[in-house]
């Protein structure tokens, strides 16, 4: 991506050892990360990750000991879509960098705070200069174009010659947004545009984090499929609407498939269906679609299938795959378009479909 977290690093300010040695550190994390792949157990280190786009990244910075999960003491969860503090951003940046402990109490806010002293040693390393007279804001979200700035100062990130987003100007992040992007670091949140001012869901934090530190991703094995429910013989799909999970299973009784899907609650009633009708893309009212349509069952008013994610009128999905294993939908069953596509596929019609509670 970029010559190396050394080049970038290289400045003169009162923390270069240490800046250094956590750069160090890092390289020689990126040298062993297929061991580390390897050693990581069925699913990774969180079990609220799963198979999200995020979670490569998320397993580098845990491996690196940026962040320990978002529960302790048992540390088995990531909360990936819970927005990320300022407080708690200070902390994982501190881990980053291997910051020493700050000689000074910078802020009247933080007292008490877990992250106190992360945030006094950021304070100290000149990445932050606080929200205000005496105050850091440890509570409040970190919205991107604060993490943009956050990232150039810690990890000395050249000016880039460039603008990169149109919805950044005039901000007082738009040099360090344009640094990020020049980076590798980023690619913005659509085209054109940075969001500088939307919050930052923690499984972001740790995609800029990972790229920031050269961390390349790290992988698990994937976690073995939860047994199916016993009904059924043959050929079919077995939909649980409580645990929002299908399984695809063959004729051999064997599960191909499983995976978290976004049903809704309750719907359609249990019982046996039969795919009656695929189509390759749908369409549903003010010109949302929805592709790989895979129909099983007959609601009050529309047919009630499986399919990708929808996207609206333009172009934007209607979920993120993050968000997969929720009640999201309407009444239909969506899915990644990955399995998806697999689904459509794999699914005559005429194959069996059980929806269990």
């Amino acid at each position: 991506m970029r010559s190396g977290i050394l080049a970038r690093l290289l400045r003169p300010q009162a923390l270069i050892v240490a800046v250094l040695a956590a750069a160090l550190t890092t390289s020689s994390l990126g040298v062993t990360a297929a061991a580390q792949t390897a050693d990581l157990p069925p699913g990774g280190t969180f079990v609220d990750d799963d198979a999200t786009t995020a979670e490569g990244f998320i397993e580098a910075v845990a491996a690196a000991g940026v962040t320990t999960g978002c529960n302790p003491p048992a540390g088995d969860r990531f909360c990936p879509d819970q927005t990320l503090t300022r407080a708690e951003m200070a902390t994982m940046l501190a881990r980053a960098l291997a910051l020493q402990p700050a000689s000074s109490d910078f802020f009247g806010d933080d007292n008490g705070s877990a992250h106190e002293a992360s945030i006094n040693s950021l304070a100290e390393a000149g990445i932050t200069g606080g929200c205000g007279t005496d105050r850091f804001c440890g509570s409040a979200p970190v919205t991107r174009g604060e993490l943009a700035t956050f990232l150039v100062r810690a990890f000395a990130l050249p000016a880039a010659d460039t603008d990169q987003f149109f919805d950044d100007a005039l901000t007082p992040h738009e040099e360090s947004i344009n640094a990020l992007a020049a980076a590798g670091i980023t690619k913005g949140c659509d085209l054109g545009r940075f969001c500088p001012y939307g919050a930052l869901p923690r499984r972001q934090a740790a995609v800029f984090l990972a790229r920031a530190m050269d961390l390349a991703p790290l992988v698990p094995p994937a976690r073995p499929f939860p047994s199916p429910p016993d009904v059924g013989q043959g050929k079919r799909i077995i939909y649980a609407n409580a645990q929002q999970r299908i399984w695809m299973i063959d004729e051999s009784n064997t599960v191909v498939d499983s995976y978290l899907v976004s049903g809704r609650e309750g719907v359609p009633d249990p019982g046996t269906y039969t795919v009656y009708s695929k189509s390759p893309l749908a369409w549903s009212h003010d010109g949302i679609t929805m592709e790989h349509m895979v129909r099983f069952a007959y609601g009050r008013t529309a047919s009630i299938g499986f399919h990708a994610i929808p996207h609206r009128s333009n172009g934007e999905p209607m979920q993120s795959e993050d968000e997969l294993g929720q009640f999201r939908s309407a009444g239909c069953v969506r899915q990644s378009d990955a399995k998806a596509a697999g689904l459509y596929a794999w699914t005559p019609i005429g194959t069996v479909v059980i929806v269990v509670p």
